[in-house]
C-alpha cells in the first residue's frame, strides 16, 4: 500500500516543503481557479452570437469541444497521476488553462477556428486537473481524511460558480467583454502557480503500484460501482447545466440584462453547490438516507420548479429552481466521490475519480437532448415547443424518482473499505 509522508515529516520536506493540515488549501486555491475557467465561457455565448454574429450552431459545438478535450484527459491522467505523481499533473494543468485563455481572448480578434482550439485546449487542462487535483487535496487532507472529498467539491464548485458570475458582469458592463474575461483567468492562475508550485507530493512511483496502470480501473466494471455511482452521475452535472443553460433560455425576454442575468443564475446555481457541502456531510454522517438518494430527490424538486418557472415565464422564479438544482449537484459530486473513495484502492484513487468525473461531465449533453427533444414532443403532442420543454423536465423527475430505488439498494450494501477512514 503507498505510503505519504506524516504533517511535518523531514521525508515530505525534502520531497516538496513540510506538510501541514492546512497545506491542502493551496491546492484548493490552485482547483479553484482551473474551475473558474471552466464555466466562464457559459455567458459569453450570448456574446458572441449577438456581437460578433457567430451562428448558433457554431457556438453550441464551441461549447460542447470543451468535453471532447476533457474527457480523455480526466481518464489518461488520473492513472498518470496515481503512478507518476500529483504535482507535475496539476502544475502542468495550470499552465495549460492559462494557455487556453489566453487563446480564447486572442480569438475575438481571430477566426472561429481559435475559439474552438481554446475551448478544447481548456477542456484538457481542466480535465488533468481534475482528477489528480481531487486525489491530491484528498490525500492532503490528513488532518480530517474524511474531508477530503468534500473540500475538493467546495473548491472546483466555487470556481464553476465565481467564473461565468464574474465573467457575465464584465460581458454586460465593461469595454471589450470578448477579451478582458479571459484575462482575469490568466492572471487569477499566474496567482496561485507560484502557492502550488512547492506543495509536497502525495503520491510516488514505484511505491506498491503497477508499471502500465490501466485508464479504466478493474472496479468501474462492476455491478457495484454501476448502481452505486454510474447509474446517477450523470445527473451531477445534468441539473446543473440544465439550471444555467436550459431553463433561463425561456425567460431571458423579460430581462433588462440578459448576460448579467444568465451570470447570476450560473453563480446562484453553482454556489449553492457549495453551501450545501456542510448539511451533505452530516446527512453522511448520520447515514438515515444514502446521500445519492437526497441528491436524486432533491434534483426532482428542481426540475419540477425549473418547468413551472417556464411555464409562468417568471425571472424570479428560476431562481430558486437553480438553488434547488445547485444543491442536488453539490450533494451528488460529494457522495459520487466520497462512493468512490470506499471502493477505490489507494494506487487506483486518481483512476476512479477520473472515471466518475467522466460520467458526471455527459451530463453536459443533456441541454442539448432538451433542446432537440423539446421541440419534438411538443410538435407530437400539439402542445408546442415550450410545453414540450416542459414535458420534458416532468420525464427527468420521473426517472429520477425511479432510479432512486436500485440506487438505494446499491448504497445499503456499500461497505466501506476497510483500510480506509471514512
Amino acid at each position: 500500500m503507498t505510503t505519504r509522508p506524516a504533517i511535518g515529516d523531514k521525508n515530505s520536506a525534502s520531497r516538496g516543503g513540510a506538510m501541514t493540515s492546512r497545506t491542502w488549501i493551496r491546492v484548493g486555491l490552485a482547483m479553484f481557479a482551473v474551475g473558474f475557467g471552466t464555466n466562464l465561457f457559459a455567458p459569453m455565448l450570448k456574446v458572441y452570437r449577438d456581437q460578433d454574429g457567430i451562428s448558433e450552431a457554431s457556438v453550441t459545438a464551441m461549447f460542447g469541444i470543451y468535453a471532447v478535450g476533457l474527457v480523455p484527459a480526466l481518464l489518461i491522467f488520473g492513472p498518470v497521476s496515481d503512478h507518476y505523481g500529483r504535482r507535475a499533473v496539476v502544475r502542468s494543468a495550470l499552465i495549460l488553462v492559462a494557455v487556453a485563455s489566453g487563446i480564447l481572448a486572442a480569438g475575438s480578434e481571430a477566426t472561429e477556428w481559435v475559439l474552438y482550439v481554446g475551448r478544447w485546449i481548456m477542456g484538457f487542462g481542466v480535465g488533468m486537473a481534475m482528477s489528480s487535483g481531487s486525489a491530491w487535496i484528498k490525500q492532503l487532507s490528513v488532518d480530517r481524511p474524511a474531508a477530503g472529498p468534500r473540500r475538493a467539491t467546495i473548491v472546483l464548485s466555487a470556481g464553476f460558480g465565481g467564473g461565468p458570475l464574474i465573467a457575465a458582469q464584465f460581458a454586460q458592463f465593461v469595454p471589450a467583454p470578448q477579451v478582458t474575461p479571459y484575462l482575469l483567468h490568466v492572471a487569477l492562475v499566474l496567482v496561485t502557480v507560484p502557492l502550488v508550485w512547492g506543495v509536497p507530493e502525495t503520491q510516488f512511483p514505484g511505491e506498491g503500484r503497477i508499471k502500465r496502470p490501466p485508464l479504466v480501473p478493474r472496479i468501474a466494471l462492476t455491478g457495484r460501482f454501476f448502481w452505486a455511482v454510474a447509474a446517477w452521475a450523470p445527473w451531477v452535472f445534468g441539473t446543473a447545466t440544465v439550471a444555467f443553460t436550459s431553463i433561463p433560455g425561456f425567460v431571458t425576454d423579460n430581462v433588462a440584462y440578459p448576460v448579467a442575468y444568465l451570470g447570476l443564475i450560473s453563480g446562484v446555481g453553482m454556489f449553492s453547490g457549495v453551501f450545501i457541502q456542510p448539511v451533505a456531510a452530516r446527512l453522511a454522517s448520520h447515514g438515515w438516507l444514502p446521500l445519492s438518494v437526497v441528491g436524486l430527490g432533491t434534483a426532482s424538486v428542481g426540475l419540477l420548479t425549473g418547468g413551472i418557472a417556464v411555464e409562468l415565464d417568471s425571472a424570479l422564479l428560476v431562481v430558486p429552481a437553480a438553488i434547488i438544482l445547485g444543491c442536488s449537484y453539490g450533494i451528488m459530486m460529494v457522495s459520487g466521490l466520497r462512493e468512490v473513495e470506499i471502493i477505490a484502492e489507494p494506487h487506483e484513487l486518481g483512476a476512479l475519480i477520473g472515471v466518475f468525473y467522466t460520467l458526471t461531465y455527459t451530463g453536459f449533453a443533456v441541454p442539448f437532448v432538451l433542446a432537440v427533444l423539446g421541440p419534438f414532443v411538443g410538435e407530437i403532442l400539439g402542445i408546442g415547443p415550450v410545453r414540450g420543454f416542459i414535458a420534458c423536465l416532468a420525464v427527468g423527475v420521473v426517472v429520477c424518482l425511479v432510479s432512486a430505488v436500485p440506487v438505494a439498494r446499491a448504497a445499503s450494501r456499500a461497505v466501506p473499505h476497510p483500510r480506509r477512514e471514512i
